[in-house]
């Protein structure tokens, strides 16, 4: 099957206005609702089709629900830094599932949105079944807590030496630079110096929901998972074997650990339901079988 050409993946292409701002959308498959968030400067179509999210998860049973973060792909793309702090630019996943009508989802994140699926599972931890925070590790923890985690044998990455946790922190005197001098940045520079919020064990301390962190082994922006993974109560760590930042999101590897932590659904309702009966059937069939074999009456007395 040829693949879809670009006005065939526009003609997909879903709007809705969350604070004023229009964000692109796609609604795929039927099924139990998961919604992605994508990395900075990257789109829903180059983190998640692309690499054949879409595929993977819609046969293991999911709705997907995935869209163009502010100030990225084909949504609006403002240029002020508090357009895209966490409640702006995560928040988006929340007022998308409004729109949509769906109370409760699975959240599957990589990098920024790793960092976002981290503070909506902090702050809106009954709106989701199951959390996947993805390239997102050690780096989003405050600095001295990184550092005591380093102690035991956690490398610290560029990122965990910054009070500020950014995605690129070569970068953030530029930008500092630029809005000390009444400079207009731009909607990526705006991002970074809005969205990247360092986040701590005290932040995670109602979660109950359960939680899986995944970074690459070889992934020295997001750092190990295994200590953000400790911040999280209940939550789990993987790590996906010979993969940097970029290359692990694509990994069959994560895709396995990342369907096998939220479980297949199935996604056809009728096939379902026929699972349904079979399995109720084969319960009576072997209540029954257990009755007679024990020698008992099944209900009254003789």
């Amino acid at each position: 099957m040829a693949a879809p050409t670009a006005a065939q993946d526009d003609a997909m292409t879903h709007y809705f206005k969350s604070q004023g701002i229009r964000i692109a959308y796609d609604d795929v498959g039927k099924g139990a609702p998961i919604v992605l968030l994508h990395g900075f400067s990257a789109s829903r179509r180059l983190n998640w089709k692309l690499p054949g999210w879409y595929d993977t998860l819609n046969a293991a049973g999911y709705r997907v629900i995935a869209f163009d973060a502010r100030g990225h792909g084909q949504s609006d793309k403002p240029s002020d830094v508090e357009s895209y702090r966490p409640e702006g630019i995560a928040g988006d996943a929340i007022r998308l599932m409004d729109h949509l009508g769906i109370r409760k989802a699975s959240l599957l994140g990589y990098s920024m949105g790793g960092r976002n699926a981290a503070w909506l599972l902090a702050n809106y931890p009954n709106r989701f079944d199951a959390v996947v925070i993805g390239g997102t590790g050690l780096n989003l923890l405050p600095a001295g807590e990184a550092r005591r985690w380093a102690a035991r044998g956690y490398a610290l990455t560029a990122d965990n030496e910054k009070t500020e946790s950014l995605a690129i922190p070569a970068m953030v005197p530029l930008y500092h630079r630029a809005t000390r001098h009444g400079g207009r940045v731009g909607a990526l520079a705006a991002c970074l110096l809005g969205a990247f919020p360092n986040m701590s064990a005290k932040d995670f301390a109602r979660v109950r929901t359960p939680a899986l962190v995944v970074c690459g082994s070889k992934d020295t922006l997001a750092g190990s998972p295994v200590p953000l993974a400790a911040s999280i109560p209940g939550a789990r760590a993987v790590l996906v074997p010979g993969r940097t930042h970029l290359s692990a999101v694509a990994d069959p590897f994560f895709k396995g650990a990342v369907i096998g932590f939220l479980g297949h659904r199935a996604s056809d309702p009728v096939k379902a339901a026929s699972r349904r009966v079979a399995s109720r059937k084969g319960r009576v069939g072997r209540t029954r079988a257990s009755t007679r074999g024990s020698g008992r009456p099944r209900s009254g007395t003789r």
